[in-house]
């Protein structure tokens, strides 16, 4: 609401103004709606900025929507979780909480879990599902909990011997109904049990705290569990007892109070060091805010470009309506009109297209949104049983926020660029004479360059050591240092090579920058950075080919000296280099863009056999069910399996400095037979270790040491983030006890596309956690990756009971590339919007061009100059602008993809290689789409009539 209100303010302010002024405003009124076609162009190209920042808000809240949509189906009424030891402790603690009687506790149950492997049918027809969650709940006295018995998803009585109840995820899965029946397996034994209901993922019958969306759920009688666990196998862990509790309040209302009854549940088992509160509601929720705004900043940050384009575009208009209206506003300026008059004019007619773009804008970003929901459903619902349904959801803050953004940046852009236009010499105006070129810097001007330089020179040596935000001073000081000095540089050297320089030298930090600085541009995980360094670096770039183009325009002359068209279309470009240059920018940013997109695609793709080598000697890898895993002799014992290596298993708790909660993360414990095997690829060690052996075989002997996955605790997607440093000590929590151990971070894997998480020794992990499993194999087979594949397969259909869930490494590593190129090709239609920007700026600049050049046409078709010769002129000139942009944005995206990623920001051994086939289709589409957008203003140009053009001026 703040955005609005000062957008609010602001309009108030220009209605004051216009009030108050009424000359002003019929001038600002008639030059805003006197040619109605061309203000819906200057309105279109606008409102696209508004768009894409709404869109951007949209597909946060849906994220965010869709995320807290599990709070309601897999948590339901449960606010906090407390997992307890044994059966006992965890009845000992339900009947302490029910005698305190609080009232910000509406609900206590408990129940108790274990894994299992369910199968129908027999033989070929045979369908399984590894891993269900086989539940003890007690249904009648669950159906009170919290007060809401909808909220809970259960119905009819509890489940007896012999029947079960499961969700229908699970019986989706099956393709099961009730009356069926179904195997289950756990504890080495097979319970035959009958469907008598389906249960919906909702509340405590889809009750579910992993990342899985996909509740996989059977409720089996009291008793069950314990029976089946009798002579359990000594690896199998037992059923786990766990107490729910739900706050007062709703769904998501109840987790308001998770602070308070944390500590009163922690109040009332004094010295009870084996329980834990974990707040698992609060936990989601806040996921969901994290991950929702990451996901928007993301889709933001692109569409950044394509808003500074709109922005350049903005500036374009201004300047060409100040250009065609110049003798005009000279005469105002000589019957007594001062420049604050001007500028308020001009304000007040951009008010009018502000309010209309930034209005339609935000209704135009619903749709924005709408469509990249759409496009990114199928992304989101390719994880399998971790799939995310979205829900497209809008929050009216999102409308407001894009609305007034979108708002504030045209007024503020058309209020700087005001000030610009309304610097006119009356004379030069009312003769229509042009600026002179050679400017004398003026003494104030030398003293507000040198002070603006001195501080971004500060500002960039202070930011050197922020590793939070000192990636804006290290990206932008030096760039803004260049550019505030050419008022000096100006008293020792003409003008245009002081410019040439700053541009040069900018130009040189935005490309070489991030390596001289040791990657400080990325360090901090900043999507932002990209964007302000392609800004600087295509403002660089144009400014420096504005500035040199009298080069081009001396080649072209002698080249085509008949070509008449020709050389008139480069001329004006070349006349107008700061109107040519702001064109050039709005194409060159969404170029580049696109171009670093695809490119980054192009890689990616190529990288499937790398990641997949990265992820050591190992072929498949397999995680069987905690209530009956295999052992590595039965394994071993399959077809095809040449050897095989188990891992303990487990998830605990990590809470390094920063962090105001502790985060799971799962971790597994080797032994030597693991590293024999061929452990996955290092990206970096510590300075004591001379390889990477040597960093495996200290993991092995000392009990305090870890080893990390790069992109540990990372939320969100992106290069990898710099979270925890190899040489740090970071805490780590069992989640069932408590309790909390100190262990030193010695290196990082590169890839952990297996999730296996933080690597301990086998005996640090067990002194770590109170439980883990020996659910976790790492195989080696025989054969090609077709041939793995089956054999994956193979051990999934002869381990049915034990629940065991196999894939090769490559498949792993192909599905996260599958989507990760579907997320850039998403990031690639959205950026089409930005080319759209381009595109329409270049229409309305060439459509404004025509009415300011109508005399100039008129007396060149005076002068025997044939139609179809202007119609040439007019689009060769577009398709000169056009292509300079589209150069400068495809070089630059490819000299800054080459730097990315040969920085090893996405990992080492990733391979530059160029998308010929994309850039030759991606420019084509580009500059076809800009000479057709010109094809109209270039065929009005041609039929104006010369005698009508020389005299008339309007």
């Amino acid at each position: 609401m703040g955005l609005l209100t000062v957008f609010l303010v602001a309009l108030l302010l220009v209605a004051y103004q216009m009030i108050r002024r009424p000359m002003l405003r019929r001038l600002a009124f008639r030059d805003a709606f006197r040619r109605p076609t061309e203000t819906a162009l200057v309105v279109a190209g606008s409102l696209l900025g508004t768009a894409l920042i709404t869109g951007s808000l949209i597909v946060g809240d849906t994220l965010d929507a869709s995320v807290r949509a599990t709070a309601t189906t897999q948590l339901g009424p449960v606010d906090e979780l407390i997992e307890a030891p044994s059966p006992s402790i965890a009845k000992q603690v339900r009947e302490r909480l029910e005698q305190m009687n609080d009232p910000r506790i509406d609900g206590i149950t408990s129940i108790a879990a274990t894994d299992s492997a369910i199968s129908v049918g027999q033989g070929e027809d045979r369908l399984a599902e590894p891993q269900v969650r086989l539940i003890e709940l007690d249904f009648d006295s669950a159906r009170s909990f919290g007060g809401a018995a909808k909220e809970t998803g259960l119905s009819g009585p509890t489940p007896g011997p012999d029947t079960v109840a499961v969700t229908e995820d699970l019986a989706a899965s099956l393709e099961v109904a009730e009356g069926d029946r179904v195997t289950a397996y756990l504890y080495g034994k097979k319970l035959q049990l009958e469907i008598t209901r389906l249960l919906p993922r909702l509340g405590l019958a889809g009750f579910w705290t992993g990342p899985q969306t996909r509740s996989m759920n059977a409720f089996v009688a009291p008793g069950t569990l314990a029976k089946a666990s009798s002579n359990a196998p000594p690896s199998a862990l037992p059923p786990q007892a766990s107490v729910l509790v739900s706050n007062r309040g709703d769904v998501e209302g109840g987790a308001d109070l998770t602070e308070e009854v944390t500590k009163l549940i922690e109040s009332a088992f004094p010295g009870k060091a084996l329980l834990r509160v974990d707040p698992v509601k609060s936990d989601r929720l806040d996921r969901a805010d994290r991950e929702g705004k990451a996901f928007g900043e993301i889709f933001l940050a692109i569409g950044a470009f394509a808003i500074v384009a709109g922005i350049l575009l903005l500036v374009n208009i201004f300047v060409m309506l100040s250009e065609e209206r110049k003798s005009q506003l000279g005469m105002l300026r000589a019957i007594g009109m001062s420049r604050s008059h001007l500028v308020r004019a001009f304000v007040m007619e951009g008010a009018i297209f502000s309010v209309l773009s930034s209005v339609l804008g935000s209704l135009l970003g619903i749709g924005v949104g709408w469509a990249i929901v759409k496009l990114a459903a199928p992304i989101f619902s390719g994880f399998d049983a971790f799939s995310l349904d979205l829900q497209f959801a809008i929050d009216p803050a999102s409308i407001i926020t894009g609305l007034s953004v979108g708002g504030l940046i045209s007024l503020v852009t058309v209020s700087l660029t005001s000030l610009r236009i309304a610097r006119i010499n009356i004379i030069r105006a009312i003769r229509d004479l042009p600026e002179p070129r050679s400017v004398v810097a003026r003494r104030r001007t030398l003293v507000i360059g040198t002070l603006v330089a001195v501080l971004a020179l500060v500002w960039f040596i202070a930011g050197l050591s922020d590793e939070e935000s000192g990636w804006i001073p290290a990206i932008a000081g030096p760039t803004i240092f260049l550019f505030a000095l050419i008022p000096v540089m100006s008293r020792l050297i003409q003008r245009r090579f002081a410019v040439i320089a700053a541009a040069a030298g900018a130009l040189f930090w935005g490309v070489f920058g991030n390596a001289i600085l040791d990657d400080h541009f990325f360090q901090a995980g900043d999507i932002f950075a990209f964007v302000l360094q392609g800004v600087i670096l295509t403002f660089s770039a144009v400014v420096l080919i504005s500035q040199t183009q009298e080069t081009l325009e001396s080649g072209i002359r002698r080249i085509a000296a008949r070509r008449i068209a020709l050389r008139l279309s480069i001329a004006y470009p070349l006349a107008r280099r700061f109107r040519t240059g702001l064109t050039l920018g709005m194409f060159a940013l969404v170029i580049f863009t696109m171009v670093f997109i695809s490119t980054l695609s192009n890689v990616f793709g190529a990288q499937v056999d790398t990641a997949t080598q990265k992820e050591g000697g190992f072929d498949i890898v397999a995680t069987a069910n905690v209530s009956d895993p295999p052992t590595e002799r039965e394994l071993e014992s399959a077809p095809g399996v040449v050897d095989a290596t188990t891992l303990l298993s487990g998830a605990a708790l990590f809470r390094p400095e920063g962090f105001t909660r502790p985060i799971g993360w799962p971790v597994s414990g080797i032994d030597k037979e693991f590293v024999a095997g061929g452990p996955p690829t290092l990206i970096e060690r510590g300075d004591d270790f001379e390889s990477d052996a040597a960093v495996w075989e200290s993991l092995l002997k000392d009990p305090n040491v870890v080893v990390i996955p790069l992109a540990f605790l990372q939320a969100g997607g992106g290069p990898p983030e710099s979270i925890v440093e190899v040489g740090d000590e970071i805490p780590i929590i069992d989640p069932l006890s408590g309790r909390t151990v100190r262990r030193r971070v010695i290196a990082k894997v590169e890839n952990d596309y297996a999730f296996s998480g933080v690597y301990f020794s086998k005996k640090s992990l067990k002194g770590t956690l109170s439980q883990v499993t020996e659910s976790r194999f790492y195989v080696k087979a025989e054969g090609d990756p077709r041939e793995l594949q089956d054999v994956a397969a193979r051990l999934q259909g002869r381990f049915v009971s034990n629940g065991l869930d196999a894939e090769t490494f490559r498949s792993l590593v192909e599905q996260i590339q599958r989507i990760s190129l579907q997320f850039l090709q998403l990031m690639q239609a959205y950026l089409a919007l930005g080319l759209l920007v381009g595109i329409a700026g270049l229409g309305v600049v060439m459509v404004r061009a025509v009415r300011e050049r109508r005399r100039h046409v008129g007396v060149l078709r005076a002068l025997g100059f044939l139609s179809g010769q202007v119609r040439r002129a007019f689009i060769m000139e577009s398709g000169f602008v056009a292509f300079e942009g589209i150069l400068v944005g495809v070089v630059l995206a490819l000299i800054t993809a080459a730097q990315l990623i040969g920085s090893g920001e996405f990992g080492r051994g990733v391979e530059f290689n160029i998308p010929y086939g994309q850039l030759a289709i991606l420019t084509s589409v580009a500059l076809i789409a800009s000479l057709l957008a010109t094809a109209w203003p270039a065929q009005q140009a041609s039929q104006i009539p010369p005698a009508v053009a020389l005299r008339v001026a309007e």
